[in-house]
């Protein structure tokens, strides 16, 4: 399992940071690769969610979910800088207020009962946690200006490293399991040594690519925070398959399972990145 992770890896990571990096080019005026990477991860993301909520006896058409899933990516897109203006705000609470009104009119109009304030909570879930949270974020954070792609570095550098020193340690030397019965694997020596990972990944990366830009102790909250919100992302998509009953969301990404499964860690890290950066004025 691990040498089919660490391929994956070896061969998935290059392609990425290229396509993050490739849009960074003076020559390039917006992130169109990487708004093509995102939007495809949110369907791929939404599809399995959909499929994974069959399970708790809700069938979920996924063509609407996903529509109004990748419509995020977009208006963070066309619609950048949302906290700064008044009228992308209103765009952004009116589009909200639309997916409210799709999630219950579509079970409504059903004219049924039994099962459908679920379906309604399954619905609205998958659309906001992988639409807002995870891809309206992840454009938003590429969107910064010059520093947009070393802000996405950061951030899949801080999970995935923490994700990787937890697996690892957890492994080799992990005894005292987490006692949860979500990931019944986890041990409380991986998750401290993910999170020991995670920040001085993030004040590794402050030092390379941000130096100007975060302090040493601010790359230090960050990392900390990140990894600990990126395990929080895992365990809440764990609790999902475990509901389930499944092991993993999907199959495309061997050793990793489907794309839940590769980007749960940053359903709740991005979000808090982009905010806490504006938030103590690293951007404006």
């Amino acid at each position: 399992m691990f040498w089919r992770r660490a391929l994956s890896v070896v061969v998935l990571l290059p392609l990425i940071v290229l396509v993050i990096y490739w849009d960074d080019w003076p020559w390039k005026d917006k992130p169109w690769l990487y708004l093509l990477l995102i939007s495809f991860a949110v369907i791929m993301m939404q599809v399995e969610y959909c499929r994974l909520a069959a399970n708790f006896g809700s069938k979920l058409n996924p063509i609407l979910p996903v529509i109004l899933t990748v419509s995020f990516s977009f208006l963070a897109f066309f619609l950048p800088e949302p906290v700064q203006h008044a009228n992308t705000s209103i765009i952004m609470s009116c589009f909200m207020v639309g997916v409210l009104f799709y999630t219950f009119a579509s079970s409504i109009f059903r004219g049924k009962v039994d099962g459908e304030l679920r379906t309604v909570t399954l619905k609205l879930t998958g659309i906001l946690t992988i639409g807002w949270a995870f891809g309206y974020h992840c454009i938003l954070l590429r969107m910064t200006g010059d520093i947009g792609f070393k802000l996405v570095i950061l951030l899949i550098g801080i999970i995935w490293c923490s994700d990787t020193g937890a697996y690892l340690i957890g492994r080799a030397v992990g005894k005292t399991k987490l006692s949860t019965p979500i990931s019944p694997r986890k041990t409380v020596e991986g998750t401290i040594a993910g999170l020991i990972v995670g920040t001085l990944t993030s004040i590794l990366l402050s030092i390379i690519f941000l130096q100007e830009t975060l302090s040493l102790f601010h790359a230090a909250i960050l990392g900390l925070v990140l990894s600990v919100l990126g395990q929080l992302g895992d365990l809440s998509v764990s609790l999902m398959k475990r509901t389930a009953g499944v092991k993993d969301t999907g199959d495309v990404i061997p050793g990793h399972g489907g794309f839940l499964d590769r980007c749960d860690s940053l359903i709740f890290s991005t979000p808090i990145l982009y905010y806490y950066l504006i938030l103590f004025g690293v951007f404006k």
